[in-house]
C-alpha cells in the first residue's frame, strides 16, 4: 500500500512563481519551434504526389553542393539538371533542392525547363527517370507554356509531368487554372483536370479588345495544334469591346473547342509589335445556350445541339433544332431551324431545314429562310423558299401565305411591310369569329404581293397569273353563298383597319361563281364571265356588296334542285352588276346594262338594261323596247317585270305580243288561220306562264291579217282554249270562201269570249254585229264556228234587231246561217219593216239575204200549233 504526501500550504504557495515560470518557457519553446517548423516547411516542402514510391533507400551515399548534371547521346545533349544540393542514397535515387531541369528534344534545337524548390530523382532502366518536384514549380515549354504548381511528377520517358493539386498556366495572351493538370510536353498538349478555368485576351491594334473566359470540368490545351477542348458543365463569357461599347456572349454547352490563331500586328515600318493567340473559331457540342448582352440586357439568344463560332468573321453555324432570338426594345425577332449560318456582323441568318422566323405578329415557316436584321435587331427582310408559309395573327382574323417562295420585309417597328409570295402562291385570311366574318383565299398562277400598313394592317393584295379569290361565308341563311372570282390578275384593298376588304379588281378572262351553300329550289350556281370585274365590299365582314363585270359579260345559273320549270339560266349583257345581301351574304340582285338578254329553257328576254332580283326572281327589263319570248310567243313593252321563279309576267307600255301561230297560242282566238301568228297589244298584260294566261289591260287589240279583237281588257287562256274581251268590244272577223274573202263580219259589244273546245264566241251586253250592209244588235250573241274557224252559224237573245238597206226586223231571239245566209228571227211578235211593201209581224220569220225576201210564219199562241196559220211573201225590191 502506498501513500502520497499531501505538501503543506506553505510550501505550495513558494513553489507557484518556479511553475510560472516554467509554462512560460515551454510556450516560448512551443511558439519558436511552430515558427522554424513554418520557414522549414517553406524552405523545405513535402512531396504529396501519389505516384512518389514509398520503398526509396534513406541510405545517404554522397552529398554534392552546386550540383550539376547533363545526359548526352554523342554530340546530343538530352537533358540537364543542376540544383544547389544533390544528395545520393543507396538506390541510386537522389534529392535535389533548388532544382533546375532541362530536356531537350531529338533535334536539340527547343528545350522544356522545370524548375522546383525540391526534386526526388529516381532513375530507371537506360537513361529514363521520374522525377518529382515540390515547392513553386514551375514548367517552361519550348512553345511558351508555362505551368505553376506546388507538386509535380515528371515522367523523362514518357515526357509528361502531371500535377496532383492546383495549379496556374499561361501561354502567351492565354491563362488558366486547374486543380489536377498532365503536361505531354513532348506531344505539347495541356489536360486540366476538374474546376478548369481558362481566360484568354485577344491581341489587336485596331482599337477594339476581346476577352474570354471559360469553365469547365475538364479541358485539353493542344498548343501544337492550337486547339482546347473543354468538357463537362462548360461556361464561357467571350467579352468584346469596340468603341467604347462592351458585348459579352455568355455560353453553356457540354463541350467546347476553342480553335486559336496566332495573331501579328505591324507597325507602320514592319516591326512585330506582338505575337500572341487570338481566339479564332469556337465549337460547341451539346445543349448550346449562348446569350448576348449589350448594355446590361440580353440583345441576343442563340440555342442550338451545335454551335461553331467563327469570331474573326463574327459567325456562327449552329445545328440541331437551332434557334436565334434578338431582342430590340419590345419587340422579338425569332429564326429558327435544322442548320442556322448566322453573320452577326452583317446581321443576316441563313436556316435550313424546318426553317422558321417570327416577329410580333407574324410567324414565317419554310425549307430555308434567308434573314437580314436592321441594326436595332428587328428583322429587315425575310426570304423563304421550299416551301414557304407566313402567318400574321390578328385579334380578329389570321394572314396565311403559302408558297415556293416568298420575300418579306419589315419596317424598322417590327411590323411586316411588304410580302410577296411566289410559285402556286395562297393567301387565306381566316377570321376569328367564322360566324360574322367570310374567309378569303387568294390562288395566283405566279405570284401574290401583299402591302401592310402600320401594325400590319394589309393595305393590299395583288396578283400575278391565273388567279382565284374565293370568299366563304358563313352558313346562316337559306341564300347564303360563297364567292368565287377568277382573273388573270386581282388587285384586292383593305380598310384602314386591315382586317376588312374595301375593293377588289379583277383583270382579264374574269369569272364570278356564286355557290349556294343549301340545295333549295329556289337557289341558283352561276358563273359569270367577263374581261373585268371592280367589287366593293361591305363596311365589315369581307363581305362583298357589289361586282361590276366588263365589256360583254356572260353568267350562266344554273338550279341547285333540277325542276321541269326550271333550267339553266343564262345571261349576256354588256356590262353586269351582282349585287349582294350584307346579312346573309346571299345575291341580291343582277344588274344587266347594254343588249342585256336573258334565257332559260325555251325562254327569253332581252332589253337595253334588267335588273334581276334573286329575292324574288323578278327580272325587270327597261329600255331599248324590252322584249320576252318563248316557242310560242314573243312580247314586248317599254317595261317588263319577268317573274322566273311564279313564271308571271308583267308587261306595261305599249304591249306587243305575237303568238307565232293560232295553234301556238292554244286556238284559244277566233281567227281563221290556225298556221299564222296572231299579235295582241295593250298599254298593260300579265301573263301566267305556268297556267298559259295572259290578261291585256286598256286599249287591248289582237287580230291576225285582218281580223281583230278590241277591248278594254282581253284575256286569254290557252291551256283551256278560251277568250275574254271586256269594255268596249269590238271584232271584225273576215270569212274565207276558196281563199277569196268575203264581207267580214264586225262586232261590238260590251263583253265578249270564245271558247275552243265548242267553236262558240259569245257576246254580251249591247251586241252590235255588222257584215256589209246587214246589222244585227241584241242583249247576247252566240257564234257558232266551224272546223276551219269560220262563222257557221250566229245566234242572238234579246231586244234583236236586224237591219238591212229600208229594211228592219225585231225579235227577241235571231238566228244567221252563214251557209244558207238566212235570218231566222222569232219573237212576241216579231216585226219586219220593209220601206217599199209595208210593215209585218208575226212569230217568226225567214229573211234570205241572198234573194232579199223574207217569209213570215205565224204559231197559235196557246200551242203553237201551225194550223191556219197565215203566211206572206213580200217581195224584196232592190234599191
Amino acid at each position: 500500500m502506498s501513500t502520497t504526501s499531501i505538501p503543506d500550504k506553505k510550501t505550495s504557495k513558494h513553489r507557484l512563481p518556479t511553475y510560472l515560470r516554467l509554462a512560460a518557457i515551454f510556450g516560448l519553446v512551443v511558439a519558436v519551434g511552430f515558427i522554424i517548423f513554418s520557414l522549414f516547411s517553406d524552405r523545405k516542402p513535402e512531396f504529396r504526389m501519389t505516384s512518389l514510391p514509398t520503398t526509396l533507400s534513406e541510405d545517404v551515399v554522397a552529398v554534392v553542393n552546386g550540383y550539376e548534371r547533363r545526359e548526352t547521346e554523342g554530340d546530343r545533349v538530352k537533358y540537364y539538371i543542376k540544383a544547389d544540393k544533390a544528395t545520393t542514397f543507396s538506390d541510386n535515387h537522389q534529392e535535389l533542392e533548388n532544382v533546375f531541369l532541362q530536356v531537350f528534344n531529338q533535334d536539340g534545337d527547343g528545350s522544356d525547363t522545370i524548375t522546383a524548390a525540391k526534386s526526388k530523382y529516381v532513375p530507371a532502366e537506360g537513361n529514363d527517370f521520374t522525377a518529382f518536384f515540390a515547392g513553386n514549380v514551375e514548367i517552361n515549354s519550348r512553345d511558351g507554356l508555362k505551368v505553376n504548381t506546388d507538386q509535380l511528377a515528371y515522367k523523362r520517358n514518357a515526357d509528361v509531368a502531371e500535377a496532383e493539386e492546383p495549379l496556374v498556366f499561361e501561354r502567351g495572351n492565354i491563362k488558366g487554372s486547374a486543380n489536377a493538370a498532365k503536361v505531354n510536353i513532348g506531344e505539347q498538349k495541356l489536360e486540366l483536370l476538374s474546376n478548369v478555368e481558362i481566360e484568354t485576351a485577344d491581341i489587336s491594334n485596331n482599337g477594339s479588345d476581346s476577352f474570354s473566359k471559360t469553365t469547365a470540368q475538364y479541358a485539353l490545351y493542344d498548343h501544337k495544334a492550337e486547339k482546347i477542348t473543354l468538357t463537362g458543365n462548360v461556361e464561357s463569357l467571350f467579352t468584346d469591346q469596340k468603341n467604347g461599347a462592351t458585348e459579352t456572349a455568355k455560353t453553356n454547352t457540354d463541350r467546347m473547342i476553342i480553335s486559336l490563331k496566332r495573331s501579328l500586328d505591324e507597325g507602320e515600318l514592319g516591326e512585330s509589335l506582338s505575337d500572341g493567340m487570338n481566339v479564332d473559331r469556337v465549337d460547341m457540342n451539346g445543349n448550346v445556350a449562348i446569350d448576348v448582352v449589350q448594355g446590361g440586357a440580353v440583345a441576343t439568344k442563340i440555342r442550338a445541339a451545335n454551335a461553331t463560332h467563327i469570331r474573326s468573321e463574327s459567325y456562327y453555324e449552329l445545328a440541331g433544332t437551332a434557334s436565334i432570338e434578338r431582342f430590340s426594345g419590345p419587340n422579338t425577332s425569332t429564326v429558327g431551324g435544322d442548320t442556322i449560318s448566322y453573320f452577326e456582323s452583317s446581321a443576316k441568318a441563313i436556316v435550313n431545314g424546318n426553317a422558321k422566323a417570327a416577329q410580333g405578329t407574324s410567324a414565317i415557316a419554310g425549307g430555308r429562310i434567308v434573314a437580314d436584321f436592321f441594326p436595332d435587331r428587328n428583322l429587315k427582310t425575310i426570304v423563304v423558299t421550299a416551301p414557304a408559309v407566313l402567318i400574321d395573327i390578328s385579334e380578329d382574323r389570321t394572314t396565311d401565305v403559302r408558297a415556293n417562295d416568298l420575300t418579306a420585309n419589315f419596317n424598322q417597328q417590327g411590323f411586316v411591310q411588304t410580302a410577296k409570295a411566289s410559285g402556286s402562291p395562297v393567301a387565306i385570311l381566316k377570321p376569328v369569329n367564322e360566324s360574322a366574318y367570310t374567309k378569303v383565299t387568294m390562288n395566283s398562277g405566279r405570284s401574290i404581293d401583299l402591302t401592310f400598313r402600320a401594325g400590319n394592317a394589309i393595305e393590299k393584295m395583288i396578283s400575278d397569273g391565273r388567279t382565284t379569290i374565293r370568299m366563304d361565308v358563313p352558313n346562316n341563311a337559306e341564300d347564303s353563298a360563297n364567292k368565287v372570282v377568277i382573273a388573270d390578275t386581282v388587285r384586292t384593298f383593305f380598310r384602314a383597319d386591315g382586317k376588312n376588304l374595301e375593293r377588289a379588281e379583277a383583270v382579264g378572262d374574269a369569272e364570278l361563281h356564286i355557290e349556294p351553300l343549301r340545295k333549295l329550289p329556289a337557289n341558283f350556281r352561276s358563273v359569270t364571265n367577263a374581261p373585268r370585274f371592280d367589287c366593293t365590299f361591305f363596311a365589315a365582314g369581307n363581305n362583298p356588296q357589289n361586282c361590276d363585270a366588263g365589256v360583254k359579260t356572260k353568267t350562266v345559273r344554273t338550279p341547285t334542285v333540277p325542276s321541269p320549270e326550271r333550267g339553266v339560266q343564262t345571261i349576256s349583257s354588256d356590262r353586269l352588276t351582282a349585287s349582294f345581301i350584307e346579312n346573309t351574304n346571299g345575291l341580291s340582285t343582277l344588274a344587266a346594262a347594254g343588249n342585256a338578254k336573258f334565257v332559260e329553257l325555251s325562254r327569253n328576254a332581252t332589253s337595253e338594261s334588267f335588273s334581276f332580283d334573286n329575292r324574288s326572281g323578278v327580272l325587270s327589263l327597261r329600255g331599248k323596247e324590252p322584249t320576252v319570248w318563248d316557242d310560242r310567243a314573243r312580247a314586248r313593252a317599254k317595261e317588263i317585270d319577268w317573274n322566273t321563279r311564279e313564271q308571271r309576267t308583267s308587261l306595261r307600255g305599249g304591249v306587243s305580243t305575237t303568238y307565232f301561230s293560232q295553234r301556238a297560242a292554244g286556238d284559244s282566238t277566233p281567227f281563221g288561220r290556225s298556221d299564222k301568228p296572231v299579235f295582241v297589244t295593250s298599254d298593260s298584260a300579265e301573263i301566267d306562264h305556268k297556267t298559259q294566261v295572259a290578261v291585256y289591260n286598256t286599249n287591248a287589240r289582237g287580230w291576225q291579217d285582218d281580223s281583230y279583237i278590241r277591248a278594254d281588257t282581253l284575256r286569254i287562256e290557252q291551256t283551256q282554249g278560251r277568250l275574254f274581251a271586256n269594255g268596249n268590244v269590238n271584232s271584225l272577223v273576215y270569212q274565207n270562201s276558196g281563199g277569196t274573202k268575203r264581207d267580214p263580219v264586225n262586232a261590238m259589244a260590251g263583253k265578249m269570249s270564245y271558247h275552243r273546245n265548242g267553236r262558240l264566241i259569245q257576246y254580251e251586253e249591247n251586241v252590235d254585229m255588222r257584215r256589209g250592209t246587214d246589222r244585227l244588235t241584241g242583249r247576247v250573241a252566240k257564234i257558232y264556228m266551224d272546223e276551219r274557224n269560220e262563222i257557221s252559224r250566229s245566234e242572238f237573245d234579246g231586244d234583236v234587231v236586224v237591219t238591212q238597206p229600208q229594211k228592219r226586223a225585231t225579235g227577241d231571239f235571231a238566228r244567221y246561217d252563214a251557209v244558207a245566209e238566212t235570218v231566222y228571227l222569232r219573237g212576241a211578235p216579231a216585226t219586219v219593216d220593209d220601206g217599199a211593201n209595208g210593215r209585218s209581224a208575226g212569230n217568226e220569220f225567214t229573211v234570205y239575204l241572198k234573194s232579199k225576201r223574207v217569209e213570215a210564219e205565224s204559231r197559235s199562241a196557246d200551242s203553237g200549233s201551225t194550223n191556219g196559220r197565215i203566211r206572206s211573201v213580200h217581195k224584196i225590191k232592190s234599191n
